[in-house]
């Protein structure tokens, strides 16, 4: 529904600002765009689905216990089906995070909105038929779902709040003049090696004192040397 949806997405502000895809050179499917989805997006969905997972109750102790789930006992098997169902709607939140966090690829979806009403209807519908599923007890044991509490259900929509707060910082990052942003990867990096930095001026310091004293002592083993040269190439008086 959602992917359906973006036909009718508006355009954010920046658009204009990009330079045009070259039909020949650049893909629609990009490799770029590959790892956005895969490498990046899908892996922050499933950290936040596995670790809403094992916070419910007795999930950590069954998967370290590794009993098959014939040996379960019934508040076993019941506390899986919740941790089954914790994952199935941390899954659904993540996507939803998803789909609002990429509705625009620089500016802030604070500031965006959501003015999009195609995707609003299809993400409403996506949350009512997973609360269905969740809640309506003719669903619960074709779909190996359980009721969750209020407060676990609060749980999982923090895979939503997740996606979209660090979409935001990406996209902040993303906002910043290209000048602005090697100046604090160059600061980044000075102050990584401020220690380098202060060793070696130390050494420099040090150096300098070693070569500085050698030249005094090198200037007063020659003043008598000179000062005897004077003497002998001087010219003697003749005594009457």
């Amino acid at each position: 529904w959602t992917a359906i949806a973006y036909a009718y997405q508006p355009a954010e502000t920046a658009l204009m600002e990009r330079p045009p895809r070259h039909p020949k050179k650049e893909k629609m499917v990009t490799t770029s765009m590959l790892w956005f989805s895969f490498g990046y997006l899908g892996v922050l969905q499933s950290l936040m689905c596995w670790l809403t997972f094992f916070l419910m109750p007795q999930m950590w102790s069954l998967t370290m216990q590794r009993l098959p789930q014939s040996k379960y006992t019934d508040q076993d098997t019941e506390a899986n089906l919740s941790g089954m169902t914790m994952y199935y709607w941390a899954l659904v939140m993540g996507q939803v995070g998803a789909a609002l966090a990429t509705t625009t690829i620089q500016t802030s979806l604070f500031t965006y909105g959501l003015p999009n009403m195609a995707l609003n209807v299809c993400i409403v519908m996506e949350l009512g038929l997973s609360l269905e599923i969740m809640y309506n007890a003719n669903f619960q044991d074709p779909f190996n779902t359980r009721s969750l509490p209020i407060d676990k259900l609060l749980l999982g929509t923090t895979a939503c709040l997740v996606i979209i707060l660090v979409e935001e910082a990406r996209k902040y990052r993303l906002r910043q003049p290209t000048s602005q942003r090697r100046r604090s990867s160059r600061m980044s990096r000075l102050r990584a090696s401020g220690s380098f930095r202060r060793q070696t001026s130390t050494q420099a310091l040090t150096n300098g004192g070693d070569r500085l004293d050698g030249g005094r002592a090198d200037a007063a083993r020659g003043a008598p040397e000179q000062q005897g040269g004077a003497s002998e190439g001087a010219p003697r008086r003749s005594t009457p």
